[in-house]
């Protein structure tokens, strides 16, 4: 059992194309979304390197943003594997 400490544990690095949806995987089931700020707190990543996925997610009503706060909308809440498609990038 895990209690027991034979839990099974999966250690791996996240690439950094991979960094913007693993972030938005977590931050995105949140009904207030997140901070903008937090995106590069968090990933060290400046948000604009998402700019072109945040304006697909919003054109598809997806979600809402203003310059401080993403947040998803109900459809983006429905449709969350969708959205969140909109973040995975192929490896480079």
């Amino acid at each position: 059992s895990a209690f027991g400490g034979n839990a099974i544990q999966e250690l791996r690095t996240v690439s950094r194309t991979e960094l913007p949806f693993e972030f938005m995987m977590n931050a995105l089931r949140l009904s207030d979304g997140f901070e903008a700020a937090l995106f590069t707190e968090r990933t060290g990543l400046p948000i604009h390197v998402i700019a072109r996925e945040l304006d697909d997610a919003e054109a598809k009503g997806l979600i809402t943003r203003d310059l401080h706060r993403v947040m998803p909308t109900e459809q983006g809440r429905l449709f969350l594997n969708d959205l969140l498609g909109l973040f995975l990038r192929e490896p480079q």
